[in-house]
């Protein structure tokens, strides 16, 4: 199997902390980064494309009102746990 598999909902949860970090008032650590990531991202369906093409209009797709409420409402309940359990030293 050649193709490449990607998830491309890992780059739109990143994308999406990234913009709200500044205002969520807690570690931005690699480690408390990766945290939320994971938390949020394993409670969120999962977008799988192959090809640049599948990418770009599933992007599209998930733009909409509904995808980027839920993966705010996930990045939030994220933040919540890890400043509540923190990993870093």
């Amino acid at each position: 199997m050649s193709a490449l598999v990607k998830n491309i909902m890992e780059k739109m949860v990143e994308d999406k902390l990234d913009q709200m970090l500044p205002q969520l008032n807690c570690c931005n650590c690699d480690r408390c980064r990766t945290d939320i990531l994971c938390y949020a991202l394993n409670r969120l369906k999962p977008k799988y494309v192959s090809t640049e093409q599948g990418e770009l209009l599933s992007r599209v797709d998930s733009i909409s009102i509904t995808y980027e409420a839920s993966i705010m409402t996930e990045i939030a309940n994220a933040v919540e746990i890890v400043k509540k359990n923190p990993h870093h030293r």
